[in-house]
């Protein structure tokens, strides 16, 4: 069994840098609560494999985490200098209980930019973060860390011309322009990175989790990339002979294997199928005449128990953004399975019922926690 954490830490910076700003600089009281916060959140959740986003200050988060039994951590990016002491463009980096053996930034295949009809200086917006890991019993996984980016507006007054409107109108249009612009860095950032971590997998045949920030939910168009179940393949379309030649459910499997599953929708299907053979298992124990006090004798699964909670809120409405993606390997249904999710958290107290003393200077993001348990 582990356990595998995604954590936005929310702008982690050690004073005295500053964070986009220079007002935007933790006084020593609020950097110590923060720490302090993130390593109570550790301790007491004891997660074996940590993705990161926000991270300003990777040598400040691997000190701290070093006593905690994570002798393994990697941050291979660094934020970018805007003037003296003051950063943009926070990087991810990933913590691990097992030994960490090779790791790399994902870089995006140029030579697809013209066909997406993207600039060809497109870049991520944070450069993905892949990590090789030996987990004791499971073997190697391929773990990546993303943080997609923003639906804050891609264009500002200093990139979009005048627009020869004023008022409503002018900012209604730049908002308009600016959202679609995020959409698109966003859907490239994930087809682009689908595309390295199948052709990763091509080469390695490991399996893969892949945690972050994703700023969008997975129904959203722009990460359709990620949606096991959202392409719509004809056969048509083949063009491999060996595909040509499988049934539906073969075929099924083969593309099963080179797509990425949300964990959470995988949890939820081992609950129902458990809830179901326990259902199936004592009834079949029941004599003829029992059979019709079964339901009150064993109540039905309480679906609301394992609703999903969001994992940020803009005002009072919250969305979920973090996820854990894994691939068929972590899928109880398909041939290659090695193992399943026995369990998912989203630890959002400090969100739904924070407490000032001490949630002042947590995250605005919930970190979300899989639990992996191997075939048995």
């Amino acid at each position: 069994m582990f356990k595998v954490v995604s954590f936005n830490l929310f702008n982690f910076i050690e004073p005295p840098s500053a964070y986009y700003d220079f007002e935007n600089i933790y006084s020593h009281q609020q950097w110590q609560k923060k720490c302090g916060w993130i390593c109570d959140y550790l301790a007491a959740h004891q997660p074996d494999i940590i993705g990161f986003q926000e991270v300003f200050s990777p040598d400040a988060l691997k000190a701290l985490l070093a006593p905690l039994g994570y002798q393994y951590f990697t941050a291979l990016d660094e934020p970018s200098l805007i003037s003296d002491y003051v950063y943009q463009s926070p990087v991810v980096a990933i913590a691990s209980k097992y030994p960490i053996i090779e790791s790399a930034l994902v870089t995006p295949d140029a030579t697809l930019f013209p066909l997406m009809g993207i600039a060809n200086d497109f870049s991520f917006s944070r450069k993905p973060l892949r990590a090789k890991i030996a987990l004791a019993e499971f073997g190697e996984c391929e773990c990546y860390v993303v943080h997609l980016k923003s639906k804050r507006s891609g264009m500002g007054v200093d990139t979009l011309a005048e627009s020869g409107m004023q008022g409503g109108a002018d900012l209604m249009a730049r908002q308009a322009l600016g959202s679609w612009a995020s959409n698109m860095q966003r859907g490239s950032e994930a087809a682009l990175l689908f595309n390295e971590i199948t052709k990763q997998r091509t080469e390695t045949q490991l399996p893969v989790i892949l945690m972050g920030d994703f700023n969008d939910t997975l129904q959203s168009t722009a990460l359709e990339a990620f949606r096991a179940n959202g392409k719509r393949v004809f056969r048509n379309d083949i063009i491999d002979p060996s595909l040509r030649l499988l049934n539906d459910k073969m075929l099924a499997d083969a593309f099963a294997e080179f797509s990425l599953f949300d964990t959470y929708e995988l949890f939820q299907t081992r609950k129902k199928l458990n809830a179901t053979l326990a259902q199936d298992e004592y009834e079949s124990g029941l004599h003829d005449e029992d059979s019709d006090i079964a339901e009150d004798v064993l109540p039905p699964v309480d679906p609301l128990k394992y609703a999903r909670q969001a994992t940020h809120y803009f005002g009072n409405t919250g969305s979920v953004l973090d996820y854990i993606l894994a691939s068929c390997e972590f899928d109880a249904s398909h041939p290659k399975n090695l193992a399943e999710v026995s369990d998912y958290q989203t630890h959002d107290r400090h969100l739904v019922r924070p407490e000032y003393e001490r949630d002042s200077d947590s995250t605005d993001h919930a970190p979300i926690m899989m639990t992996f348990t191997l075939r048995s």
